[in-house]
C-alpha cells in the first residue's frame, strides 16, 4: 500500500479548466448581453425623454412668436393713436386760432357799435380768452327796484342783438347783479329778496333777445347772483351803483361747459 502510486487522470483537470473558462466566458457573454439590452433600453428611454423636451421647445417658440405678433400689433395701434392725436392737436390749434379771431372781431364790433355808451361809462366791454363780457349799468335797462326793461334799454338791446346774430358760435349768458340793499316793503310781494330781482332782470333780458332780437334760444341762459358777486364796495353809493348791473357774457360754445350738459331724457 505504501508503494501504491495514485494516478489521476489529467482529463478531469483539463475539463475543469475548460468549464471554468467557459463559465467565465458565459458570465462575460451574459454581462455583454445585459449591457447590450440595457443600452437599447437606455436609448429608448432617451428617445422617450427627448420627445417632451422637443415639444416644450416648440411650445416656447410658438409662445415667443405669438408675443412678438401681439407686441407688433400693439406698436401699430399706438402709432395709429399718436397719428390721430397729432391730427386732433392740429385741428384744435386751428379751432383755437379761429376762436381767438372770432372773440377779437366780436369785441371790436361791439365797441364800435356801442361807442357812445362805452365812452359815457355806462357800458364796459372786456375781452379774455374765449369770452367777451358786456357790463351794463342798471340805469340803462331798469328803474331802481324794477325788472321791466326801459324803452332806452330795449333800443340798446336790439343793437346788441344785431351783433350777437353775427357770432352763432358763441353762447350768451345774461347775469343779474344787485347791491346789498334789502328789497323795500312795497316791492317785497313781487321780489322778496335780491335773488328774485336779479333773476327777473336776467330772464327779461334773455326773453327780449330771443323774442325781439331773434337770437336762437339754444344759445341763451339766465343767471342770478344777487349781491354776491360785487365788483365794488357796497359801503359807498358809487360802489353800490356799480354793483347794480346786468352782464351779458359771450362764451365760445366749445368752452361753455354748461351747454355740454344734456338734460336727462324723459321716460
Amino acid at each position: 500500500m505504501r508503494g501504491k502510486i495514485s494516478i489521476r487522470p489529467a482529463f478531469p483537470d483539463a475539463l475543469n479548466r475548460v468549464f471554468r473558462a467557459s463559465g467565465r466566458f458565459a458570465v462575460v457573454l451574459f454581462a455583454a448581453a445585459l449591457f447590450s439590452t440595457g443600452c437599447g433600453s437606455s436609448k429608448k428611454m432617451l428617445k422617450v425623454e427627448a420627445a417632451p423636451k422637443t415639444a416644450e421647445e416648440e411650445t416656447g417658440a410658438q409662445k415667443q412668436q405669438q408675443d412678438l405678433q401681439e407686441a407688433n400689433a400693439k406698436i401699430a395701434e399706438l402709432e395709429q393713436q399718436i397719428e390721430e392725436l397729432s391730427v386732433a392737436k392740429e385741428e384744435m390749434q386751428s379751432a383755437s386760432d379761429q376762436e381767438i379771431a372770432q372773440v377779437k372781431q366780436t369785441y371790436e364790433t361791439l365797441v364800435k357799435e356801442l361807442k357812445k355808451e362805452v365812452e359815457s361809462g355806462k357800458i364796459k366791454i372786456e375781452r379774455s380768452a374765449g369770452e367777451v363780457k358786456l357790463n351794463i349799468a342798471e340805469e340803462l335797462f331798469f328803474e331802481t327796484g324794477r325788472a321791466d326793461i326801459k324803452p332806452e334799454g330795449k333800443k340798446i338791446l336790439l343793437r346788441i342783438g344785431k351783433d350777437l346774430q353775427k357770432v352763432p358760435g358763441m353762447n350768451i349768458r345774461v347775469e343779474g347783479h344787485t347791491d346789498n340793499v334789502p328789497i323795500g316793503p312795497s316791492l317785497k310781494p313781487e321780489y322778496p329778496t335780491n335773488w328774485e330781482l336779479a333773476a327777473a332782470r336776467a330772464v327779461n333780458v334773455v326773453r327780449f333777445l330771443q323774442e325781439k332780437a331773434g337770437i336762437d334760444p339754444n344759445r341763451l341762459s339766465a343767471v342770478a347772483y344777487a349781491q354776491y358777486r360785487p365788483i365794488a364796495s357796497n359801503k359807498t353809493e358809487a360802489g353800490k351803483q356799480r354793483n347794480r348791473r346786468v352782464e351779458i357774457v359771450l362764451i365760445d360754445k366749445t368752452l361753455d361747459l354748461a351747454k355740454k350738459t344734456k338734460a336727462p331724457s324723459k321716460k
